[in-house]
Protein backbone atom coordinates (compact mmCIF):
# COMPACT_ATOMS: atom_id res chain seq x y z
CA UNK A 1 0.00 0.00 0.00
CA UNK A 2 1.43 3.17 -0.69
CA UNK A 3 -0.38 5.40 0.92
CA UNK A 4 -1.99 5.48 4.48
CA UNK A 5 -4.74 7.33 6.62
CA UNK A 6 -3.95 9.30 9.61
CA UNK A 7 -6.34 7.86 12.43
CA UNK A 8 -8.46 10.88 12.17
CA UNK A 9 -9.60 9.95 8.51
CA UNK A 10 -9.13 6.36 10.04
CA UNK A 11 -12.04 7.47 12.25
CA UNK A 12 -13.89 9.23 9.61
CA UNK A 13 -13.94 5.99 7.39
CA UNK A 14 -15.12 3.98 10.48
CA UNK A 15 -17.98 6.71 10.43
CA UNK A 16 -19.03 5.90 6.70
CA UNK A 17 -18.34 2.42 7.46
CA UNK A 18 -21.28 2.38 9.92
CA UNK A 19 -23.16 4.17 8.14
CA UNK A 20 -23.23 7.77 9.85
CA UNK A 21 -21.39 9.56 7.46
CA UNK A 22 -22.70 11.89 4.15
CA UNK A 23 -19.67 10.60 2.57
CA UNK A 24 -18.70 7.15 1.59
CA UNK A 25 -15.82 5.19 1.88
CA UNK A 26 -14.51 6.15 -1.24
CA UNK A 27 -14.82 9.73 -1.23
CA UNK A 28 -13.09 9.71 2.00
CA UNK A 29 -9.86 7.74 0.58
CA UNK A 30 -10.11 9.93 -2.47
CA UNK A 31 -10.12 13.29 -0.44
CA UNK A 32 -7.57 12.07 1.64
CA UNK A 33 -4.93 10.86 -1.00
CA UNK A 34 -6.18 13.92 -3.60
CA UNK A 35 -2.81 14.87 -4.26
CA UNK A 36 -0.94 11.45 -4.07
CA UNK A 37 -0.58 8.65 -7.24
CA UNK A 38 -3.65 6.09 -6.39
CA UNK A 39 -6.18 4.28 -8.07
CA UNK A 40 -9.43 2.73 -7.42
CA UNK A 41 -7.21 -0.76 -7.87
CA UNK A 42 -5.28 0.00 -4.90
CA UNK A 43 -8.43 0.89 -2.84
CA UNK A 44 -9.43 -2.87 -0.88
CA UNK A 45 -13.07 -3.90 -2.89
CA UNK A 46 -14.66 -4.35 0.63
CA UNK A 47 -14.86 -0.27 0.50
CA UNK A 48 -15.94 0.14 -2.91
CA UNK A 49 -18.34 -2.77 -1.90
CA UNK A 50 -19.87 -0.65 0.66
CA UNK A 51 -19.19 2.77 -0.73
CA UNK A 52 -22.15 1.59 -3.96
CA UNK A 53 -24.69 0.66 -1.15
CA UNK A 54 -27.85 2.39 -1.95
CA UNK A 55 -28.90 3.20 2.07
CA UNK A 56 -26.64 4.10 4.54
CA UNK A 57 -26.27 0.87 6.84
CA UNK A 58 -23.52 -0.03 8.66
CA UNK A 59 -21.15 -1.93 6.87
CA UNK A 60 -20.16 -5.44 8.96
CA UNK A 61 -16.67 -6.77 8.71
CA UNK A 62 -14.84 -9.70 8.31
CA UNK A 63 -11.50 -10.53 9.68
CA UNK A 64 -9.58 -10.28 6.73
CA UNK A 65 -11.62 -7.23 5.94
CA UNK A 66 -10.47 -5.80 9.47
CA UNK A 67 -6.76 -6.50 8.61
CA UNK A 68 -6.94 -4.43 5.52
CA UNK A 69 -8.72 -1.74 7.25
CA UNK A 70 -6.22 -1.43 10.04
CA UNK A 71 -3.37 -1.73 7.33
CA UNK A 72 -4.75 1.71 5.53
CA UNK A 73 -3.54 3.61 8.51
CA UNK A 74 -0.15 5.11 9.59
CA UNK A 75 1.91 2.88 12.02
CA UNK A 76 -0.62 0.17 12.35
CA UNK A 77 0.54 -3.38 11.12
CA UNK A 78 -1.67 -6.43 11.27
CA UNK A 79 -1.93 -10.11 10.22
CA UNK A 80 -4.88 -12.60 9.44
CA UNK A 81 -3.63 -14.81 11.99
CA UNK A 82 -2.94 -12.10 14.92
CA UNK A 83 -6.81 -11.18 14.57
CA UNK A 84 -7.70 -14.89 14.51
CA UNK A 85 -5.77 -15.33 17.81
CA UNK A 86 -6.55 -12.70 19.37
CA UNK A 87 -10.57 -12.40 18.99
CA UNK A 88 -10.68 -16.40 19.49
CA UNK A 89 -8.17 -16.42 22.87
CA UNK A 90 -6.01 -13.13 23.83
CA UNK A 91 -8.61 -10.56 23.49
CA UNK A 92 -12.38 -12.91 23.39
CA UNK A 93 -13.84 -10.85 26.18
CA UNK A 94 -13.25 -7.70 24.75
CA UNK A 95 -14.72 -8.50 20.97
CA UNK A 96 -17.17 -10.92 21.85
CA UNK A 97 -18.85 -12.42 19.02
CA UNK A 98 -19.78 -10.96 15.59
CA UNK A 99 -22.85 -8.52 16.30
CA UNK A 100 -23.70 -8.30 12.64
CA UNK A 101 -24.60 -11.76 11.74
CA UNK A 102 -21.04 -13.75 10.84
CA UNK A 103 -19.64 -10.10 10.38
CA UNK A 104 -18.23 -7.92 13.08
CA UNK A 105 -19.47 -4.25 13.91
CA UNK A 106 -17.22 -1.21 12.99
CA UNK A 107 -17.24 -0.87 16.81
CA UNK A 108 -15.59 -4.03 17.13
CA UNK A 109 -13.21 -3.24 14.67
CA UNK A 110 -12.76 0.16 16.49
CA UNK A 111 -11.84 -1.65 19.40
CA UNK A 112 -9.33 -3.95 17.73
CA UNK A 113 -7.80 -0.65 16.33
CA UNK A 114 -7.32 0.78 19.76
CA UNK A 115 -5.91 -2.84 21.62
CA UNK A 116 -2.93 -2.91 18.31
CA UNK A 117 -2.36 0.83 19.17
CA UNK A 118 -1.89 -0.46 23.05
CA UNK A 119 -0.51 -3.93 22.39
CA UNK A 120 3.14 -1.78 21.67
CA UNK A 121 3.72 -1.44 25.16
CA UNK A 122 1.22 -3.89 26.99
CA UNK A 123 0.40 -7.08 27.36
CA UNK A 124 -3.26 -8.48 26.81
CA UNK A 125 -4.58 -8.28 30.17
CA UNK A 126 -2.94 -5.06 31.35
CA UNK A 127 -4.80 -3.92 27.89
CA UNK A 128 -8.41 -5.36 29.23
CA UNK A 129 -7.25 -3.96 32.86
CA UNK A 130 -7.07 -0.62 31.16
CA UNK A 131 -10.17 -1.21 28.71
CA UNK A 132 -12.68 -2.15 31.38
CA UNK A 133 -11.89 1.93 33.00
CA UNK A 134 -13.78 3.09 29.75
CA UNK A 135 -15.65 0.42 28.62
CA UNK A 136 -17.29 -1.62 31.61
CA UNK A 137 -18.39 -4.79 30.27
CA UNK A 138 -16.11 -5.00 27.20
CA UNK A 139 -18.00 -7.10 25.46
CA UNK A 140 -21.29 -4.73 25.92
CA UNK A 141 -21.70 -1.36 23.91
CA UNK A 142 -24.37 -0.20 26.24
CA UNK A 143 -22.37 0.77 29.38
CA UNK A 144 -19.68 2.43 26.98
CA UNK A 145 -17.98 5.69 28.86
CA UNK A 146 -17.93 6.57 25.75
CA UNK A 147 -17.72 4.46 22.20
CA UNK A 148 -14.58 2.67 20.82
CA UNK A 149 -14.83 5.22 17.60
CA UNK A 150 -14.93 8.40 20.02
CA UNK A 151 -11.67 7.02 22.13
CA UNK A 152 -10.10 6.58 19.05
CA UNK A 153 -11.31 9.17 17.18
CA UNK A 154 -9.84 11.57 20.13
CA UNK A 155 -6.24 9.91 20.99
CA UNK A 156 -5.80 10.16 17.33
CA UNK A 157 -6.68 14.00 17.13
CA UNK A 158 -3.93 14.19 19.62
CA UNK A 159 -1.36 12.35 17.78
CA UNK A 160 -1.80 14.37 14.37
CA UNK A 161 -1.45 17.96 16.83
CA UNK A 162 1.48 16.72 17.93
CA UNK A 163 2.80 15.88 14.88
CA UNK A 164 4.77 12.89 15.40
CA UNK A 165 2.11 10.37 14.04
CA UNK A 166 2.76 10.74 9.79
CA UNK A 167 4.35 8.45 8.44
CA UNK A 168 4.63 10.16 4.64
CA UNK A 169 6.16 13.37 5.93
CA UNK A 170 8.69 12.56 8.50
CA UNK A 171 8.12 15.72 10.21
CA UNK A 172 9.69 14.12 13.97
CA UNK A 173 12.63 12.64 11.75
CA UNK A 174 13.16 15.74 9.81
CA UNK A 175 13.55 17.98 13.36
CA UNK A 176 15.73 15.18 14.90
CA UNK A 177 18.22 15.24 11.90
CA UNK A 178 18.44 19.53 12.04
CA UNK A 179 19.76 19.04 15.08
CA UNK A 180 22.47 16.36 14.14
CA UNK A 181 25.80 18.68 14.23
CA UNK A 182 28.85 16.93 13.41
CA UNK A 183 32.57 18.45 15.03
CA UNK A 184 34.19 20.54 12.19
CA UNK A 185 37.05 17.96 12.40
CA UNK A 186 35.18 14.94 12.36
CA UNK A 187 33.19 16.01 9.49
CA UNK A 188 36.03 17.15 7.44
CA UNK A 189 37.23 13.41 7.21
CA UNK A 190 34.10 12.39 6.18
CA UNK A 191 32.57 11.88 2.29
CA UNK A 192 29.02 12.71 1.91
CA UNK A 193 27.72 9.10 1.38
CA UNK A 194 29.33 8.34 4.98
CA UNK A 195 27.29 11.39 6.44
CA UNK A 196 24.19 10.70 5.42
CA UNK A 197 24.88 6.95 6.71
CA UNK A 198 26.19 8.19 10.12
CA UNK A 199 23.02 10.77 10.06
CA UNK A 200 20.73 7.83 9.80
CA UNK A 201 21.60 5.60 12.28
CA UNK A 202 22.02 8.49 14.40
CA UNK A 203 18.41 9.54 13.83
CA UNK A 204 17.75 5.78 14.32
CA UNK A 205 18.85 5.98 17.53
CA UNK A 206 17.82 9.12 18.85
CA UNK A 207 13.76 7.39 17.98
CA UNK A 208 14.77 4.41 19.74
CA UNK A 209 15.66 6.49 22.75
CA UNK A 210 12.37 8.65 22.62
CA UNK A 211 10.55 5.02 21.83
CA UNK A 212 12.06 3.62 25.14
CA UNK A 213 11.27 6.72 27.10
CA UNK A 214 7.57 7.10 25.87
CA UNK A 215 7.02 3.38 26.80
CA UNK A 216 8.80 3.90 30.99
CA UNK A 217 6.45 7.40 30.97
CA UNK A 218 3.25 5.51 28.96
CA UNK A 219 3.95 2.90 32.11
CA UNK A 220 4.73 5.03 34.75
CA UNK A 221 1.60 7.51 34.25
CA UNK A 222 -0.71 4.30 34.17
CA UNK A 223 0.71 2.97 37.23
CA UNK A 224 0.28 6.64 39.03
CA UNK A 225 -3.79 7.33 38.08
Amino acid sequence: MSFQLTRVQMTKLLYALKGESVETPLHIIQDAFKTSMFTEEMIPNFLIKASNRKKQLEYGLSTNEIVSLANLCELTSLKSTSIQNWIKRDVKELIGQPELGKKYSIEQAAMLLIVKDLKAIFDFERIRNILTEVFNTLSDRSDDLMSPITFYEIYGTVLESLEISSGNDLTLEKRINSKIKFPSQIISNLTNDQCYTIRRILVTTVLAVLASHIQTRAQTYLNDI
